[in-house]
């Protein structure tokens, strides 16, 4: 079977980890006798437009971005969005007409979710989109929530990463399957009395990394020996130095910038607590890591976390922005309140759910019922 993946992110060029989920999909899909093809935007001019990725071919398409990922301008252009719009749907169809592919796949409703399910009805292949965290924040209103309802009523199939999403009147019928985790970080053992606390998210506003930052003052108040690590970067990463080197706690932090999720999983090993601090997000590929690796999470209470966490079991969650009971919360994590069996009890349970293996089957079954 031949599969067509469209989607918003995919590794870039060697050492790139923008998408890095997709390209793990993909490799999977290819194991299990998937032939998988990628579209997706070419973002940076060192970025070929074609290659083969482990026999996956990757085909780029063009569009006046300035080296820089939509999701990070402050407000989306429309000439670029028009020309990226268009750009991929032609290219699109050219791969179509030539490869024939059993299935489309979007990733990422919004913008080339659009893209499959447009090319899907024109070359009547079928269509399965899966929408992630970002489709959510960005399609709440005005054309783009447009754009999302016309590519969630052209698809066969819809995916949401997390529970939450299924609010959302039109992916109210939706199949839940989340992003999926290697296998590295259920081999870890967990330092249960370590007092470093990772973050693990870009360093952009909708994570929020300020109120960690914030909240930091606090727990080392309480917890002298703690010490805190920022694995990520992104547009805010001067800001937030320069707010540690105003409340005084730069010998507290250390900023890695971005790493990869080899790097993520030696961290994990070394760390006794997870925060996340996103004001919105889809299910965190990050905190599924985190309780997989035998950490204790402390995420912000939203939607999309409430239903991996049980407060106070087998992790904590606080207000978004709150930095006073992040802290508490921070302070309760390295302490060890939470028994040691109970966060072992937490990875039993997710560990046959989660792996890319068991994740890719799920989405050949849904191939095979629409080719």
């Amino acid at each position: 079977m031949k599969a067509l993946m469209i989607t918003t992110s995919y590794p870039d060029y060697e050492g790139s980890y923008r998408g890095i989920f997709i390209q793990k999909l993909c490799y999977e899909l290819k194991n299990q006798g998937i032939d998988v093809m990628v579209l997706t935007p070419r973002i940076f001019k060192q970025s070929p437009l074609f290659e083969t990725d482990q026999g996956i071919k990757v085909h780029r398409f063009r569009f006046p971005s300035k080296d820089k990922p939509l999701n990070q301008l402050d407000s989306i252009p429309l000439l670029p969005m028009c020309i990226y719009m268009i750009s991929g749907f032609l290219k699109a169809l050219r791969i179509i007409l030539k490869e024939k592919p059993d299935i489309i796949h979007g990733n990422w409703i919004v913008p080339t979710g659009l893209i499959a399910a447009l090319a899907g009805l024109f070359t009547n292949t079928p269509v399965i989109n899966t929408a992630r965290g970002m489709d959510m924040r960005i399609s709440e209103k005005g054309p783009v929530k447009s754009m999302f309802n016309l590519a969630a009523g052209l698809s066969k199939r819809l995916i949401v990463v997390s529970p939450a999403m299924k609010s959302r009147h039109v992916l109210r019928n939706a199949e839940v399957i989340t992003s999926g985790v290697d296998e590295v970080f259920f081999d870890i053992t967990s330092k249960h009395q370590s007092q470093t606390v990772l973050y693990a998210r870009s360093l952009e506003p909708v994570y929020d990394a300020e109120t960690l930052i914030k909240s930091i003052p606090y727990v080392i108040a309480k917890k002298s020996d703690a010490d805190f690590i920022f694995a990520g970067s992104g547009s805010q990463e001067t800001y937030l130095k320069n707010l540690a080197k105003q409340l005084g706690i730069t010998g507290k932090i250390k900023f890695l910038g971005r790493i990869s999720n080899e790097h993520v999983a030696s961290l994990m090993k070394d760390a006794g607590v997870y925060v996340s601090t996103a004001k919105a997000d889809g299910t965190s590929i990050a905190l599924l890591e985190a309780m997989a690796s035998g950490l204790v999470p402390v995420v912000t209470d939203i939607e999309a976390n409430r239903p991996f966490i049980s407060h106070g079991k087998d992790g904590y969650l606080f207000p978004p922005g709150d930095e006073k009971v992040l802290a508490e919360c921070i302070i309760k994590a390295l302490s060890r309140e939470i028994s040691n069996s109970d966060l072992e009890n937490k990875r039993k349970e997710i560990k046959d759910t989660i792996y890319w293996n068991t994740i890719a089957k799920k989405y050949i079954a849904i191939y095979d019922q629409l080719a």
